[in-house]
């Protein structure tokens, strides 16, 4: 698939390695930046872009003559960049809450129309990156599989409705599901949930699974787990980890293996059965 390759940066660990799976696979590359960087190598073609500037993003992305986009990292969007992107994608007046995830599609259509680049998720350059089926790391998942299940179809419904692509459960029943604020967050409130005795009687384990959003194109944003949510995990009392299975990115995934087995936490890939 090699060609001219502009990576879209933002913050995080996985930019680092869009590169390398780039330079493997022999494509000449640019790196764009979505938030200032300083870790991308002095050998790397870099440039700012303005998302508040969506006609000169595409501009330079004729000038590099790019036939494929990857979106890697983390950005926060303002409202005012969201309905920039709304516009872009053939909304017209669209307000900044009616951009979710899956609204980028729209988005990818018109830079394919207007650039005649194709838009690829970072799975097409380094495929090992996502999680397989079944036991990831940490010691054996002693959740029954019909737990997990739920979690998991939970996880699912969640992002169907555009909210998030995690939720906390123990059981049957629904703790906490992710919002704006990120998984992190969602960790650190089921963390605050279990110290104030809100998480039940402590003889049902915590879950927390992660899924793509169904209605989500596989270029944007795939969920993704790394050693810092194996932290925050066994800090928050959460036993095992449940990420959706070819759809999950694992970063760094010696270390969450290192970290899991020492700390005890569950990591298993489990199928979405509506995927």
């Amino acid at each position: 698939m090699a060609g001219r390759l502009t990576i879209f940066a933002g913050t995080g660990a996985l930019v680092p390695l869009a590169i390398d799976a780039a330079r493997r696979g022999g494509y000449r590359f640019q790196v764009l930046t979505l938030v200032p960087r300083d870790d991308l190598g002095d050998d790397v073609k870099t440039g700012r872009a303005d998302l508040e500037n969506p006609l000169g993003i595409v501009f330079s992305l004729k000038m590099f003559r790019t036939t494929h986009i990857l979106l890697v990292g983390g950005v926060t969007l303002s409202d005012r960049v969201r309905e920039g992107l709304a516009r872009l994608g053939g909304g017209g007046g669209a307000s900044s809450d009616s951009v979710g995830d899956g609204a980028l599609s729209g988005v990818a259509r018109t830079l394919k129309t207007m650039t005649g680049a194709d838009l690829i998720g970072i799975e097409n350059l380094a495929p090992e990156l996502l999680a397989p089926v079944g036991h990831i790391a940490g010691p054996p998942a002693m959740a029954p599989q019909s737990d997990l299940a739920f979690a998991m179809q939970t996880a699912r419904e969640v992002g169907r409705l555009d909210l998030g692509q995690a939720v906390a459960t123990t059981g049957r029943r629904v703790l906490a599901v992710e919002d704006i604020a990120g998984t992190d967050a969602l960790i650190a409130r089921i963390g605050q949930f279990r110290r104030a005795g809100l998480t039940g009687d402590g003889e049902g384990a915590i879950i927390l699974a992660k899924a793509a959003k169904p209605a989500q194109p596989l270029f944007v944003d795939l969920p993704a787990i790394g050693p810092v949510t194996i932290d925050n995990a066994r800090a928050a009392g959460i036993v095992h980890i449940a990420v959706q299975a070819g759809r999950t990115l694992l970063i760094e995934r010696g270390e969450i293996s290192a970290r899991a087995d020492a700390l005890g936490i569950s990591v298993v890939g489990v199928p979405a059965v509506d995927a």
